[in-house]
């Protein structure tokens, strides 16, 4: 993949400044998934590319936007007004300069004239020349543009790293104050630029050029004419330094591609819902994704916990632009051995087993820049479990280390976002987990309650279910349909209301031959006795409901009785919130927090 830089010149800082950022990001090793560091010193960086090393990191281009230096000098005239500034360098007065500057300032014909300058010190003072060439970087924001790159490619050390890797683009904007101008160059010059770099990732600084520079870059990415791996920074100085200080430390933070969408835009797992504990799911989830830690879902089988990793994807591409590979999706229930599961999650190399007959990426590799969701977490093994944690300890660059079955050398994978899911309540995962790979899943957990907890929104469940089988029309409605659906405790969640709905379209599908050998004549009548038939709860009988096993604990089995309890007031009473009502009216001190730890088995703690 070819890494792209892109700026702005910058009239204020100038392209010392450009060298001062590259030199930071050259002493990463790779380029990391955030971008954010601090304390940066404009005069330690200038000296880092005096001696290049093979390890750093280097962008493939420099691409360096320009406009006609008029532009630049309607922005700002400190180039000409700031000319004494050098006179007061603590470095200039240390240096023995002070003569040989106010000698140059005092001729137009030479100051700001690179080569002019430097010959006019080799001839008049030419004890000074090597401390003068090192202190060029110091005054070079007041040259005009062209003798900045001059200096740049052909003077500083910037070449010693970066030859020839510099693509200057002059763009014809003649006012940097006008939005429209801008965007219609810098879009012209983008959709030829990028048609061009099929495979690149592009670091953008919005902080140079002018205000409305920035603007026009939010505004393409938002448009969609910047390629989808393109990441923005900003670089600013720390005006809280010492005041007395000509160079300033500053800083380089990654920022949102996408911050006019983000304003005011909530993310909803459940985009309509009249039910508190749905709600409280939107606002973690939202809040979670955020963070950057694994995420965990806890959540009953057919209660759409696939469905919402792959949602929680679409969300995480809008809010980190590094997040743009897929969801790869395992269900750690399928591995049918320790060997397949490892296999599957690492990969391995040809030769690594019988049927290893060429080298496998494995599922953790495929995520990279993407998100990894392992869904029935408790079914994978000890053994499997202990390596798998290990791989999920990330470096300081925040990359996950894998090795492939038959495989001596680890693989770095980057950018890799975990989400974890699982049937069981948490005290039962406790005892089926190792206690580290236990603590290393559980960071974020998000509780996703059963349809039975939330009857509030039956009728727009049942609609989305419907038309997403994509049947035709809308989801039937007539009386007799929601009112059993409501009372319905529906422990197959999503799956129960997706087998009413077939047996109910399939219904209207039948001849009429079909139908009176059926004996039905209604759609609702048909679904209705198919669901009870043969999914219904309904037929569990309660002496095989409270049929506790012998050989647990009283602490066990009173648990296990408050949890059936909860789960049966629920039904009862259409819902958690008037379940917990009837048992406040009856002086029973029964909260919110009762039925969460009935439900959580949390006096097994106690």
């Amino acid at each position: 993949m070819k890494n792209i830089y892109i700026t702005w010149h910058y009239t204020t800082h100038g392209v010392a400044y450009l060298k001062h950022i590259l030199s930071r990001f050259y002493e990463f090793e790779t380029l990391p998934d955030k971008i954010t560091v601090t304390g940066l010193e404009q005069v330690v960086l200038h000296n880092v590319f005096d001696n290049p090393n093979e390890k750093g990191f280097l962008f493939d281009e420099i691409v360096y936007l320009i406009a006609p230096q008029q532009a630049f000098d309607n922005l700002s005239s400190r180039r000409f007004s700031y000319k004494k500034t050098i006179l007061e360098d603590e470095l200039i007065r240390e240096s023995g300069l002070i003569e040989t500057y106010e000698k140059i300032i005092a001729d137009d014909n030479v100051c700001y004239h690179l080569e002019k300058e430097i010959q006019f010190v080799k001839d008049n003072y030419p004890n000074k020349i090597q401390f003068f060439e090192q202190s060029i970087w110091r005054n070079i924001q007041h040259f005009d543009i062209l003798e900045q790159i001059k200096w740049l490619t052909e003077y500083s050390n910037f070449k010693n790293v970066y030859n020839k890797k510099l693509k200057v683009i002059e763009l014809n904007v003649t006012d940097l104050r006008d939005e429209k101008m801008i965007a219609e160059k810098v879009s012209t010059w983008a959709k030829e630029y990028f048609k061009k770099q099929s495979n690149s990732e592009n670091i953008i600084n919005l902080s140079l050029g002018s205000n409305e520079t920035q603007v026009v870059w939010h505004i393409l990415a938002e448009a969609g004419q910047l390629p989808e791996k393109t990441r923005f920074i900003k670089t600013y100085d720390d005006k809280s330094d010492k005041p007395e200080k000509r160079f300033k430390q500053f800083s380089i933070q990654e920022t949102s591609t996408n911050l006019i969408s983000t304003i005011g835009a909530d993310f909803k797992i459940y985009s309509e819902t009249k039910s508190p504990s749905r709600e409280l799911v939107n606002k973690k989830i939202e809040t979670f994704l955020k963070s950057g830690f694994s995420i965990l879902l806890i959540g009953e089988r057919g209660i759409g916990k696939s469905k919402i990793a792959s949602e929680a994807k679409e969300r995480l591409r809008k809010l980190d632009k590094t997040i743009q590979g897929d969801i790869i999706e395992a269900n750690c229930a399928s591995f049918a051995n320790d060997t397949m599961a490892e296999s599957e999650l690492f990969g391995y190399k040809k030769g690594a087993f019988t049927d290893a007959k060429t080298d496998k990426k494995g599922l953790i590799e495929s995520a990279e820049n993407g998100i990894l969701f392992l869904d029935e977490i408790h079914h994978l093994s000890k053994a499997v479990q202990a390596r798998l944690m290990k791989a999920l300890q990330t470096d300081e660059y925040n990359r996950l280390s894998i090795r492939r079955l038959g495989e001596n050398t680890e693989t770095k994978v980057k950018n890799v976002r975990l989400i974890f899911a699982t049937n069981k309540i948490v005290i039962e995962l406790r005892n089926e987990l190792l206690p580290d790979f236990y603590d290393r899943i559980v960071q974020h957990v998000v509780n996703i309650p059963p349809l039975r907890e939330t009857v509030e929104d039956r009728v727009s469940d049942w609609e989305n279910i419907w038309k997403g089988l994509k049947f035709n029309g809308n989801a039937p409605k007539e009386n007799e349909l929601i009112g059993w659906l409501t009372r319905l405790p529906l422990y197959g969640n999503y799956r129960d209301l997706q087998k009413i709905a077939m047996y109910y379209n399939i219904f209207n599908q039948f001849d009429i031959e079909t139908k009176k050998m059926i004996n039905e004549t209604s759609p609702f009548q048909y679904a209705k006795n198919e669901f009870e038939k043969y999914h219904s709860s309904e037929i569990q009988t309660e002496k095989e409901k409270f049929n506790f096993n012998i050989n647990q604990t009283t602490k066990q089995m009173i648990a296990d009785y408050l949890f059936e309890l909860q789960d049966w007031a629920v039904k009862k009473f259409k819902g958690r919130k008037k379940a917990i009502e009837h048992f406040k009216s009856r002086g029973d001190t029964v909260v919110e927090k009762t039925f969460t730890n009935w439900k959580n088995k949390e006096m097994l703690k106690e």
